[in-house]
């Protein structure tokens, strides 16, 4: 941390350094206004035209051939950059390695909460097969680069991009969009940096950068200064993430951008991945080619600039989500505004009106409620309170019947209500979660519903139910955890819950697992022998009697 740290500090400093040494490059320079703002302005002009005549300069050095008698080969410069290029790659190829096999979930028990915690890329087959789907439908169908698209289990908004070709957006950016097109930008945005081969343009830059100094007659280190301050106040897509895994720390803006440009290769090997912060440059040409590949892929790009309110709304809400993704709120704003331009010169074209474009299906809907209910649940873990009440509030409007969602959206709106009908909202889920929990994992539902009973003018049947619900919490969690960890398993805070119960007048009941097993056991085996088996939620125990035989009910 300490290292960090410094080097963070050392960051800063260099990008102050490289603000006040604008002017010194022949025929860049520009007077300096007293304004901060203008100042400011001119310096990120100054440091762009840098760049574009930089790259130009790299690319002649790249491609210009050495002639040898009548042979032509490659410079010394290209090959020190393809060398440098492989290198990059193969760094990628080693981080793909790690993150591809890093998918992991487990079932967690929390006192009275079961979940699934997903760590990793996110453990959901159709999710991961649909996003990468969404991902190939928009890069271009020639051309012999290839592409792949997977979402990680985050719930920090960010994106990463490999040079070899892969994209890894996290839960908590997808979690973020409502529908196919803005996924599809996303995805878009990201795949168009490797299409444009930024990833070799900096090596290029970084390699030239002493001849062109000399050819320019200028000071090597103030031509990175420079280009460092332009990878800083143009900085848009992250903050420069570094890993969590290493007790890290989110260097923002300038900070992490800088990182990104001068620690390079060093960061990566040294403080483990850093999430890539681009130019603004090649962000405003991976935000056109974006733009262009959804709307050939038919796409509804009216949709895109939706991405920006929604980044912009959640980084407003929650000073995390900046950390992952977001960089400075003022070139969020300015990006959706070449967006809005881009969008108004397409609806001018005469065949604008004749598309069909495609916002979204239900496929999607279904299969993205399922990413916003488990991104919803690793939000509340971390207490991003706001994002996982939104999460788990459009999960439950579309997965309506989904008990975990359910559960869960209860469980924020009664840590986070500010009133009684707030709180008497969760419970109402709390019950819609039990009634469609037909395998009764969520058993925290009875609990809470028990617990919200317990008032001091808590009526005769009122205390009846509150008994009833807490028999029906301990057995089924006695039953579900004793499966799922192969062990007999009791709550935690059992003695806690014989105490509401004598409060509540019953001083006899004491839980049987052995029994409570057994008849569960008498359950399953009428249930194969062909006869439904109801389980009786509000008895002393479940006991078991036999029903006509119908059709399970139909999964969610």
């Amino acid at each position: 941390m300490k290292s960090i740290r410094v080097i963070t500090i050392a960051i800063l400093t260099v990008c102050s350094l490289a603000i006040s040494s604008f002017g010194q490059l022949p025929g860049l320079g520009r007077k300096k206004d007293s304004a901060p703002a203008a100042a400011a302005k001119n310096a990120d002009q100054n440091s762009e035209e840098l760049y574009l005549d930089m790259k130009d300069f790299a690319e002649g050095l790249y491609n210009k051939q050495v002639v040898t008698g009548d042979s032509r080969q490659d410079s010394d410069f290209k090959r020190r950059v393809d060398t440098e290029y492989e290198a990059k790659r193969r760094r990628d190829a080693d981080r793909a390695y790690a993150v591809n096999l890093s998918a992991h979930s487990e079932v967690k028990h929390v006192i009275e909460d079961r979940f699934r915690v997903f760590s990793g890329l996110y453990d959901n087959l159709l999710v991961q097969d649909l996003l990468n789907r969404i991902g190939q439908s928009v890069v271009p169908k020639t051309g012999g680069r290839l592409y792949t698209f997977k979402l990680k289990a985050d719930p920090i908004p960010s994106a990463e991009t490999l040079s070899t070709g892969t994209i890894y957006v996290t839960t908590g950016l997808v979690s973020l969009l409502n529908t196919k097109a803005e996924l599809a930008y996303v995805l878009a945005h990201e795949a168009a940096h490797v299409y444009h081969n930024d990833y070799r343009t900096e090596i290029m830059l970084d390699l030239a950068a002493e001849e062109y100094a000399k050819e320019r007659g200028a000071n090597q280190e103030t031509v990175q200064k420079k280009l460092a301050v332009l990878f800083g106040l143009g900085g848009a897509v992250t903050g420069g993430i570094l890993g969590r895994s290493g007790g890290a720390v989110a260097l923002g803006g300038i900070a992490g951008a800088a990182a990104g440009t001068l620690l390079g290769n060093l960061g990566e090997r040294s403080v483990g991945p850093v999430v890539k912060d681009w130019n603004r440059i090649q962000e405003d040409e991976a935000d056109r080619t974006a733009f262009e590949w959804v709307l050939n892929a038919n796409l509804d790009v009216q949709q895109i600039p939706k991405v920006y309110a929604a980044l912009k709304d959640a980084g407003d809400r929650d000073d995390r989500v900046t950390l992952g993704f977001l960089g400075r709120s003022n070139r969020v704003r300015e990006r959706a505004k070449k967006i809005d331009e881009m969008l108004t010169l397409e609806k001018g074209k005469e065949d604008f009106s004749k598309r069909t474009l495609i916002t979204s299906d239900p496929d999607f809907d279904i299969l993205m409620a399922e990413v916003k209910r488990d991104n919803g649940i690793l939000a509340f873990q971390y207490d991003m309170l706001e994002v996982a009440r939104d999460n788990l509030e459009k999960a439950v409007a579309i997965k309506k019947t989904d008990p975990t969602a359910l559960y869960f959206y209860a469980r924020i709106l009664q840590e986070t209500g500010k009133t009684d009908e707030e709180r008497s909202k969760a419970n109402t889920y709390f019950r819609l979660a039990a009634e469609n929990d037909h395998r009764n994992l969520n058993y925290g539902s009875a609990l809470h519903r028990a617990v919200a009973l317990l008032t001091p003018d808590a009526t005769g049947a009122e205390k009846q139910q509150a008994v009833s619900l807490m028999k029906q919490y301990v057995e089924n969690y006695y039953l579900v955890t004793t499966q799922d960890k192969q062990t007999e398993s009791y709550p935690p805070h059992l003695e806690t819950i014989y105490d509401y119960m004598s409060r509540l007048g019953e001083f006899q009941y004491v839980l049987d697992g052995k029994k409570v097993a057994e008849q569960h056991a008498l359950a399953q085996k009428l249930a194969a022998s062909g006869n439904n088996v109801e389980l009786r939620k509000n008895d002393d125990r479940p006991n078991v009697r036999t029903v006509k035989s119908s059709q399970p009910p139909k999964r969610q």
